[in-house]
């Protein structure tokens, strides 16, 4: 029996696997799967910010009855994986019909915790006693480090795939929440899910590209998934924003906040995430980004730079009246903004001191701290700017008055200092080429002045 035991487990593993397929075939960061490489299944996933640039999500799943000593030796194993290859997975589930009685809880309890924390992530003192208390029942039983690594990396999900059929209208369910907008009739579904099933018989411990699974899905249905064609890119902040569908940077320390701004070293960690997602972006031909999410002005015009328009970009940039998109280019009927522009007579210390301001004015910020005016090239705009055509003119006027100082004067670096909307300094990075070493400073109101920020 062991041939038709071993081919039920197979089946088991596949069918689940396929199930969970549609929610990562929206999620911008997949890559591809694997089933019988290390692990009975493992998706990959595209991680800036991770050690190794990428992440895994690992899976055994188990048919059968598991006893509770059988649940800790798949615990066990994959702890004995994360010491071998600490930080290169982001989860690791365990699968099965049912847990043993006795370990119910196991099924419910770390997975509930982990889905309230973006909710309980304003209150500190309730998130801390919720993970406390996991983290000690799962302490209790199975000892200090294998328990507490199940509080943080581990999954157990209960799924009943008693058959084909069950698991074809699963995977129904989970491709028309993946696409709502997804008019597919049942039986090409079960015959899209027929397709994946015999490739991936065909491609054993064979990696399968999220392009090569979509092809297969939409050669079967006849018809195009509903996946968007622009790229989605979130960034994260220091306050609680909802869970999203997008490839998600994490800004957080970069918010300023009570801790202030990190130095100008630490910013570079920042960059390099933003830099890795460019190219890794550029390889996939990607060329079109949406960005979302909340950030400072440093931020911005990093993101801009990363995502240079001389680099084949093309950037939504959200704005409460609408979106700023850099390929809507102005035309004869939009009026350019005003500026007041004063030149520089000389450099401040070997750099060209930028003073930009759209509605609030940082000169007077800058001559406080002792630049003169007179090294000072400042350029002020007193209106706001009600499109993102009027915004790119304005760009364009900005970088043209920088550009003829900086070929004037011949600056070491140039530092710039900018008060105004975080759409137009994305703008700004977005057009900031061949401009030279350049740092960038964030107003502190609570200070009442600049600090150095990051380097581009």
């Amino acid at each position: 029996m062991g041939g038709i035991i071993a081919q039920d487990g197979f089946d088991y593993q596949l069918w689940d696997g396929l199930v969970r397929l549609p929610a990562w075939l929206v999620d911008p960061a997949f890559e591809e799967i694997i089933f019988e490489g290390l692990e009975d299944m493992e998706a990959r996933f595209f991680a800036p910010q991770a050690p190794r640039g990428r992440l895994l999500e690992r899976f055994q799943a188990k048919a059968g009855s598991l006893s509770p000593s059988e649940v800790c030796e798949v615990l066990e194993s994959f702890f004995s994986f994360e010491k071998a290859y600490p930080q290169a997975s982001r989860v690791h589930t365990l699968v099965t019909p049912r847990m043993p009685p006795t370990l119910a809880w196991l099924a419910r309890d770390p997975a509930r915790v982990r889905k309230a924390r973006p909710f309980y992530e304003p209150f500190d003192d309730m998130a801390a006693a919720s993970d406390a208390e996991l983290r000690r029942r799962l302490v209790q039983t199975y000892g200090a480090p294998l328990g507490e690594f199940v509080a943080t990396s581990v999954d157990v999900s209960e799924r009943n795939l008693p058959d084909q059929d069950a698991a074809v209208a699963q995977f129904d369910t989970e491709l028309a929440r993946a696409f709502p907008t997804l008019d597919a009739n049942r039986r090409r579904v079960g015959e899209a899910f027929a397709a994946l099933a015999e490739l991936v018989r065909r491609s054993i411990g064979v990696p399968l590209g999220a392009g090569t699974l979509v092809h297969t899905i939409e050669r079967v249905l006849g018809e195009s998934l509903p996946i968007p064609t622009v790229f989605p890119l979130h960034i994260r902040s220091d306050r609680n924003e909802a869970q999203v569908s997008a490839l998600q940077i994490n800004a957080a320390n970069f918010s300023g906040g009570p801790v202030g701004f990190p130095p100008t070293t630490e910013w570079t960690n920042l960059i390099a995430a933003l830099d890795s997602t460019s190219r890794w972006l550029r390889g996939r031909g990607v060329s079109r980004v949406r960005i979302g999410g909340s950030y400072r002005l440093t931020t911005a015009i990093a993101l801009g730079f990363s995502f240079r328009a001389a680099t084949g970009f093309e950037l939504e940039v959200p704005t409460r009246s609408g979106p700023w998109v850099t390929d809507d280019r102005p035309g004869s009927d939009d009026a350019a903004p005003t500026w007041l522009v004063e030149e520089p007579a000389t450099l401040h210390e070997g750099r060209l001191i930028v003073s930009i301001g759209v509605l609030r004015d940082p000169a007077a910020d800058l001559m406080r701290v002792g630049i003169p005016s007179k090294s000072m090239l400042r350029l002020h705009v007193s209106d706001p700017l009600q499109s993102g055509r009027i915004a790119q003119i304005a760009v364009a006027t900005a970088k043209r008055a920088i550009d003829s100082a900086k070929t004037r004067l011949r600056p070491e670096q140039i530092d710039l200092f900018f008060a105004g909307p975080a759409a137009f300094a994305v703008l700004l990075g977005h057009r900031w080429n061949a401009m030279g070493r350049t740092q960038w400073h964030e107003f502190v109101p609570s200070d009442g002045q600049y600090v150095a920020t990051a380097l581009l």
